[in-house]
């Protein structure tokens, strides 16, 4: 709800035919519901199709730039080739154990456990289909070693595309994950424990280190999402409740700050410039603490929580991230872990920097707002506010719906 009613007016000022553009987004909506309800890996690829075609159209929808239709290639050849990895792997699957269906292997994984036999003794034809599966997965949401695409396609396509598929999708995708690796695989978890380690930490470290050299504001945030995502699948090594826990809760934090980084990416509109301009740089938000202070306090907040900076609530559920991974005896990931988590607050507080000590009186001004648009920038701040001063709430939420995957 909050993306469609941002980006109404840039698909004005970009003159996108908004009639499809909103269709084609509730189809990518679709396509999310069904994948967290999905049972069997036939469901779970034509949700994750239904999803990424929209996303390779959205990408794509600005027919006169070259850059748009660019990304919107590259995403649809590579996008194609991480489904065909997907149906590979689960042919594999199905080759061996004869179903797709989740809850069918469930009933396998259990069987199998009982008689102390593990997917590495059965077949390896097991172990390969499992891989791709991940793999698949892990490139859908533009971890490391799959991160090569999502910098460009970030940075060349339409600012309310980017703004969707780089915050919404991700929780969806996760749900897939958990279910394939704590419900249908039972134990298969843990043989590629150590795999998840070493893709969360080059995550981390990517992302980090990629930022530090950006100096667009879109591929900045795409640096910042690699790293982010490698948080996250920090919680999947713990193979614990808690670790279940943490990650509803990161989610939600990462996609409050998200929106309200790329809300007020799109709502401060230059004045003077050419209107089509697709990105900002960094040095474009000069002036924005001295024609609006309120917005910057809140851009300000929102970078200082996405970031972990104590005593915000993102730097609340990062730490207790790098807890579990310390209970579970994964020292060394969680030592370089926040070691580029320190690193990579760096790229956050030049923007700070940029907003509040540059010594320059000379820079671009911005449209007004309208009050409308202002209301739903408040209202994340708010939130922000809120689970600081009382994140007893954020966790009993994040607590009952890691229930749903027990």
């Amino acid at each position: 709800m909050f993306v469609t009613l941002l980006i109404k007016d840039y698909l004005y000022v970009q003159k996108i035919n908004s009639f499809e553009y909103i269709i084609i987004l509730l189809f990518s909506i679709l396509g999310l519901f069904l994948l967290c309800s999905a049972n069997d890996f036939i469901t779970i690829y034509l949700a994750l199709e239904l999803q990424s075609l929209a996303f390779y159209v959205l990408a794509a929808f600005k027919k006169d730039s070259a850059y748009s239709v660019e990304s919107g290639l590259k995403y649809f050849i590579l996008g194609a080739f991480s489904s065909g990895l997907f149906l590979f792997g689960s042919s594999l699957i199905y080759g061996v154990f004869g179903t797709v269906n989740l809850t069918d292997l469930k009933d396998l994984s259990i069987i199998l456990n009982e008689t102390e036999i593990t997917y590495l003794k059965i077949n390896n034809f097991v172990v390969i289909g499992l891989l791709l599966i991940f793999i698949s997965i892990l490139f859908k949401l533009a971890l490391a070693p799959f991160h090569i695409w999502s910098p460009d396609i970030y940075e060349n396509s339409p600012t309310s595309s980017t703004f969707f598929f780089a915050v919404v999708p991700k929780i969806s995708i996760f749900v897939v994950i958990i279910r394939l690796s704590y419900y249908a695989l039972y134990d298969g978890i843990f043989w590629w424990q150590e795999i998840v380690a070493v893709i969360a930490l080059a995550s981390v470290i990517v992302g980090a280190m990629g930022g530090l050299e950006q100096r667009k504001f879109k591929s900045l945030l795409a640096y910042s999402s690699i790293s982010h995502m490698g948080y996250l699948l920090i919680t999947f090594v713990s193979a614990s409740f808690e670790g279940f826990q943490m990650l509803f809760s990161y989610l939600v934090i990462y996609i409050a700050s998200g929106l309200c980084l790329w809300s007020i990416f799109m709502l401060t509109r230059l004045k003077k410039t050419n209107n089509k301009k697709q990105n900002k740089d960094l040095a474009d938000f000069i002036l924005l603490r001295k024609s609006n202070k309120m917005l910057a306090l809140i851009f300000a907040t929102a970078l200082f929580s996405i970031a972990g900076l104590p005593p915000l609530i993102g730097f609340i559920v990062k730490l207790n991230i790098f807890l579990i991974a310390i209970k579970k005896t994964f020292y060394f990931l969680a030592f370089l872990s926040i070691s580029f988590s320190v690193i990579s607050t760096f790229f956050y507080l030049r923007i700070i920097k940029i907003l509040y000590f540059e010594p320059v009186l000379v820079g671009r001004l911005y449209h007004p707002i309208e009050q409308s648009k202002i209301i739903i920038i408040i209202l994340l701040f708010i939130l922000f506010i809120f689970m600081f001063l009382n994140p007893s709430i954020l966790y009993l939420l994040s607590y009952k719906a890691s229930f749903l995957f027990i």
